[in-house]
């Protein structure tokens, strides 16, 4: 089961801009408690940062209504078919 889909734009640890997705969809939790989001984007420079994360912080600010702000105290990144995939752990505020 997972969310409903919704665009979202994506900083990383230096809060630069790194790109929009137009498709960002939040997996169940993963087992040992990784958040997981599905990401559809057709920027490629946003498509080649998030497939190279390795541990990087990384910040998810989903737009549209009760858009959600995703904060990793790491994430890494991998191409899973036409989307990439992130997962993580989140920063406890």
């Amino acid at each position: 089961m997972s969310t409903e889909p919704q665009g979202a734009q994506f900083f990383d640890e230096h809060k630069q801009d790194r790109g929009w997705a137009k498709v960002v969809v939040k997996r169940k939790p993963a087992l040992g408690g990784l958040i997981a989001l599905d990401i559809l984007t057709t920027e490629p420079g946003l498509g080649s940062f998030l497939r190279a994360l390795d541990r990087a912080p990384l910040q998810v600010h989903q737009t549209g209504e009760g858009g959600v702000t995703y904060r990793f105290a790491w994430a890494s990144g991998y191409a899973n078919g036409t989307m990439v995939r992130v997962q993580g752990v989140l920063l406890n505020d």
